[in-house]
């Protein structure tokens, strides 16, 4: 039990899906009941999520810049990882409060996903 995190057993969900688009031809399975749940964090726990004035967000500037630019074609735990990347290289710059300078931000997410994630754009 050393790759435990609790006591409790995970009671599976229901899902159904029909196959090649039939629907007489429907499979019945089950997903674990945490399945399919993707968290996003500005910054890890226990520090502080940075922001311009004017700009606000490091992270969603960051975000809304990357799916602007690959949202319609990468997968989307790639974007995020991607977002990671640009706001890890970020620092602080100026700012009136003096200890704030030179400070970093890691963002990071979280996936329980089982399936890949893509936002296509509609045709």
């Amino acid at each position: 039990m050393s790759a435990c995190r609790g006591v409790e057993y995970d009671s599976p969900v229901t899902s159904m899906t029909t196959n090649n688009g039939t629907a007489d031809a429907v499979v019945v399975y089950t997903l674990p009941a945490g399945a399919d749940f993707l968290m996003c964090y500005s910054v890890t726990e226990g520090y502080l999520s940075l922001r311009e004035p004017a700009n606000g967000s490091w992270y969603i500037q960051d975000l809304c810049e990357t799916l602007q630019r690959f949202g319609g074609s990468l997968e989307f735990t790639e974007l995020l990882t991607l977002v990671n990347r640009k706001v890890s290289k970020r620092f602080v710059d100026k700012c009136s409060n003096p200890i704030a300078r030179g400070k970093k931000q890691m963002p990071c997410f979280a996936s329980m996903l089982t399936k890949k994630l893509y936002f296509r754009p509609n045709q």
